[in-house]
């Protein structure tokens, strides 16, 4: 019988020594393995930009341009320079020009090339498996870099994605 009683109070000790090994202390952090998934992708729609030549006229006395003018540099030499209404001042295809998109279409690099580019709604434009593409997230997803691959990630209510102790992790 106090064989019986040892091993029961031995079992309840080690089972107490367990419980406050595996309770929270205070100050301790808590962390998960966050929900990841592909992004979808699309194609963006791309168009070439309208373009025309700037209007320019002399530089003024110190340096000067009239109204809605500016100074620059165009062909070599400096300017005063203006734009019609809407388009702006840039370079595309390896010259300065005036240059506009159709609303709703933003200007950039586009496989290799400067164009129009316009994404989905909902979608954004950005780059994912070394390419640029538009690219949307579920609801709640954001869009990042883990286990070094991108993907679309989110934790649960009251965490945050982050590192720690070496380990991409959702942390409280």
């Amino acid at each position: 019988m106090a064989k019986v009683r040892r091993v029961t109070l031995l079992t309840f000790l080690g089972l107490v020594a367990a419980a406050l090994l595996m309770a929270p202390v205070a100050g301790a952090v808590s962390t998960h393995a966050p929900s990841t998934h592909a992004p979808s992708t699309h194609a963006p729609s791309t168009h070439a930009p309208s373009t025309h030549a700037p209007s320019t006229h002399a530089v003024g006395a110190n340096n000067r341009c009239a109204q809605g003018f500016f100074l620059t540099s165009y062909q070599g030499r400096r300017v005063c320079l203006k734009c019609a209404q809407g388009f702006r001042y840039t370079k595309y295809q390896n010259r300065q020009t005036c240059l506009k998109c159709a609303p709703g279409f933003g200007y950039t690099s586009y496989q290799n090339r400067q164009t129009c580019l316009k994404c989905a709604q909902g979608f954004r434009y950005t780059s994912y498996q070394n390419r640029q593409t538009c690219l949307k997230c579920a609801p709640g997803f954001g869009y990042t870099s883990y286990q070094n691959r991108q993907v679309c990630l989110k934790c649960a209510p009251g965490f945050r994605y982050g590192t720690y102790q070496g380990r991409q992790v959702c942390i409280k």
